[in-house]
């Protein structure tokens, strides 16, 4: 998740912005407005750049987005997102915390410990929203509808270890040239719909260019089916879930966007 400076700073900066201009913008007539109207938009999210830029870290998901946005007037606007949510399913590789130890003798360590790699989730988003504020900072606020498709796996694995003096007196180092052995499989694969409401504040920096900033969570209807495997036999089930997700962060949209 976004550290919390980060969402104060850019919010802070917008605010800044809102106490210099002195006009409403909801009072200006489109004909004496600072900039003509233009009816659309196209947004690219940068958000993932500025996580990585202020040392933000690995989050559990990372979005990237476009948005092309339909302006009815001043104070209304269609959206249209392509979303993906990259996954970082933990641990994505063996996690210490997730260890049973199958066997442990003085030279030899059979560890069995569950993997879980990162996915793609990719979804649309198709929403409302309003816009108000001073005369060249817009602040907008909407909710999106939400349709997805997510396919994750994981496995358990037992790997053999062999005490090594070299490494220290209680160094373990994995066997090489053995391959651990696969001890059962869980695939998932499913579909969601939800709800994704938001707030947010634009500011121009130019004729055609604006940068914007938006937090928002995501409320989600989860249908699944999971298929595990495990000594020869499969195992399917259908599980439901309800999620009101935060994974990308509350600050998950800084964009970059191009009026036409």
């Amino acid at each position: 998740m976004m550290k919390v400076p980060m969402l104060l700073a850019l919010f802070a900066m917008v605010a800044s912005a809102s106490a210099q201009e002195g006009t409403d913008f909801n009072s200006i007539p489109k004909t004496v407005a600072s900039e003509p109207f233009k009816r659309n938009e196209i947004s690219i999210n940068t958000a993932p750049v500025f996580r990585m830029l202020l040392g933000a870290g690995s989050s559990e998901a990372t979005r990237f987005s476009a948005t092309y946005k339909r302006n009815l007037n001043c104070k209304s606007a269609f959206r249209f997102s392509i979303m993906a949510d990259m996954i970082n399913q933990y641990p994505h590789y063996p996690n210490p915390w997730n260890d049973a130890i199958i066997l442990e003798t003085d030279s030899v360590l059979i560890k069995q410990t569950t993997v879980s790699p990162g996915y793609v989730s990719p979804h649309v988003n198709i929403g409302y929203e309003r816009l108000f504020g001073k005369n060249k900072l817009k602040w907008f606020y909407g909710t999106d509808l939400t349709l997805g498709y997510f396919k994750s796996e994981s496995y358990k694995q037992n790997k053999t270890l062999v005490r090594d003096t070299a490494f220290g007196q209680n160094a373990w180092v994995e066997v090489q040239n053995v391959q651990a052995d696969i001890i059962s499989r869980s695939k998932t694969k499913g579909y969601s719909i939800g709800l994704s409401p938001f707030f947010g504040a634009k500011f121009p920096i130019s004729k055609r260019f604006s940068v914007s900033a938006q937090v928002g969570v995501d409320m989600t209807f989860k249908n699944m089916e999971v298929t595990e495997t495990k000594n020869g036999l499969t195992n399917k089930q259908r599980v439901s879930t309800f999620d009101f997700n935060q994974s990308t962060g509350i600050l998950n949209d800084i964009s970059l966007v191009y009026k036409f």
